[in-house]
């Protein structure tokens, strides 16, 4: 019985344990939304490193977790808004506050914020009654866009280390959110 009482001790605190590199709630702060872009520095940046992790063996890293939110205000009125998680986001080496570095890492928001854009498009533009089920499916399609995005960013830029590949992914980046522009805001009127 006094063994089963020290591995029920020993899980639970590993699980927690684990809970905490995963979301640091004891540093949390919430989601910053991408029209709060600008505001962030690598100071947001609160998540726990996780340990043993580099990056080829360099310290020198980041990592960034966005994602996207769609809520149901009523009334045909909905929001999609994509975030930034400082809670769940982390500077490997604390030392380490590159504006280049976190250049690229805001970069990969701005990945987040063009799929976003795109869903917010489709859905302006769907012809017909759109349900909850058409704008899940058409969030699960720009999903799987977008993580496939992100990770050829981070290859083709090796994670801004090869800078004209960076600056590359920068320009093209821009150019897609300044083409999509009208689709900025993040509340929509589904009702036609």
């Amino acid at each position: 019985m006094r063994l089963n009482i020290i591995f029920f001790v020993a899980g639970v605190i590993l699980l927690l344990t684990a809970i905490l590199f995963d979301v640091n709630y004891l540093d949390y702060n919430n989601p910053i939304p991408f029209d709060k872009c600008q505001t962030i520095t690598l100071y947001d940046f609160k998540g726990l490193k996780r340990p043993g992790n580099t990056l080829d063996g360099s310290h020198k890293f980041a990592y960034i977790k966005t994602s996207r939110k769609i809520n149901y205000l009523g009334d045909g009125v909905i929001r999609i808004t994509a975030y930034f998680h400082p809670s769940r986001s982390y500077v490997f080496n604390q030392y380490t506050r590159s504006p280049d570095l976190l250049r690229h890492e805001l970069y990969h928001f701005f990945i987040t914020e063009y799929f976003t854009r795109l869903l917010r498009r489709d859905i302006q533009a769907y012809q017909g009654e759109i349900t909850h089920r058409i704008i899940r499916d058409l969030d699960k399609k720009y999903i799987l866009l977008e993580n496939e995005m992100q990770w050829q960013y981070d290859e083709e830029s090796y994670h801004s280390y090869v800078l004209q590949a960076q600056k590359n992914w920068e320009t093209s980046l821009d150019n897609k959110l300044l083409s999509l522009a009208d689709f900025s805001n993040p509340l929509l009127n589904t009702k036609k």
